[in-house]
């Protein structure tokens, strides 16, 4: 085996939740040259990842950050590597066309794809190994795990998720001047980029309040860098009784997991700052309502998960107003929480 190819232009958090796969492949074959495809500033957390050969983002979400220098240097960078090595398999682990042009591209000798779900019509001639696997109730690391053993032959399980956080301190420090290192701390996170997954704004205000009261940890609320988390963030401090220290998208992800990999608890909702909560193995509380939490649940670290009431989850029908915190999330309590909290807490402390 000398080189394998893993396309997956998804999120941040689905990048993440590749890197059990790429793990046990490096395990399985330590020779291998592995070279992964993924969607430009989602390659944040697989930088410093041991086992990649090339690391190689194109195609940013973000249309600001498009310009045609950077696009033309990314598309000719990726060009050059696929047409130069000759691949023993390639996956496109996100169905998308521009994946499946990619492995066309490659020449691989094996061009494998998941077909459980989507009917790929003519597109199927472009492969010639298939996964089966079932994934809809399956988490979605097994999702990524199965399609590349499936049609490599192999067995096993996968791993936790990876993060390197072998980061330079003086940057983050500096980054971050009054940020309390010696003294025990939690990290909230109470946002995402999809509002309907959001808590109560007067919730987490309650629950950060009594966190510092009651428990003496100092609360570290983090959120992303797009303007509205940072306007959401603001609606929580200004409810808030007790100053807390505030991380406003201003880390890069390697730092942020380093700030969680030194935390007491994660508290958030599902985001890609709970996956990296799970990579760094810190315990995590996670608020869950229309996210299925079959398939996005922390993979593989001591958890608790506090569940709204969703009927509407497992149709996938959903005709709520996305645009706030959905029914389902609105209904968890501040009490429900705080029992998760302590619990885990409990858990961790000798």
């Amino acid at each position: 085996m000398r080189s394998i190819l893993l396309v997956k232009l998804n999120h941040i958090g689905d990048t993440l939740i590749l890197t059990p796969t790429l793990a046990f492949l490096k395990a399985r074959y330590p020779a291998c040259a592995i070279d992964v495809v993924v969607r430009s500033q989602c390659e944040g957390v697989l930088q410093g990842n041991p086992h990649i050969r090339h690391l190689l983002p194109v195609a940013s979400p973000d249309p600001s950050q498009r310009n045609l220098t950077r696009v033309m240097r990314e598309q000719l960078r990726l060009l050059k590597i696929l047409l130069s090595t000759s691949y023993d398999y390639a996956f496109d682990l996100s169905n998308s066309d521009r994946a499946k042009l990619y492995l066309l591209l490659s020449g691989a000798r094996v061009r494998g794809i998941n077909r459980w779900h989507n009917a790929l019509g003519w597109k199927a001639k472009l492969f010639n190994g298939f996964s089966d696997f079932a994934w809809g109730m399956e988490h979605q690391v097994l999702r990524d795990f199965r399609t590349v053993t499936d049609i490599m032959q192999l067995t096993g399980s996968p791993g936790p998720l990876q993060i390197n956080t072998a980061i330079a301190l003086p940057p983050l420090q500096d980054k971050l001047p009054d940020f309390p290192w010696s003294h025990p701390y939690v990290v909230i996170h109470p946002t995402s980029r999809w509002r309907f997954k959001q808590w109560l704004p007067d919730h987490w205000a309650t629950l950060a309040d009594r966190l510092a009261r009651h428990e003496d940890l100092r609360v570290i609320f983090s959120i992303g860098p797009a303007e509205q988390e940072r306007e959401d963030l603001a609606a929580i401090l200004r409810q808030c009784q007790t100053q807390h220290h505030a991380i406003q998208g201003q880390l890069s992800l390697r730092e942020l997991a380093y700030v969680i990999e030194h935390a007491q608890l994660f508290i958030g909702v599902d985001t890609v700052a709970m996956h990296i909560a799970a990579a760094v193995q810190t315990p995590v509380v996670a608020l869950f309502g229309p996210s299925s939490e079959w398939s996005w649940s922390p993979w593989q670290t001591p958890q608790t998960l506090v569940l709204g009431p969703c009927h509407c989850k497992k149709s996938r029908v959903f005709n709520c107003d996305k645009n706030q915190a959905y029914p389902c999330m609105q209904a968890i309590t501040v009490a429900q929480v705080e029992e998760a909290v302590q619990h885990r807490l409990h858990e961790a402390r000798p």
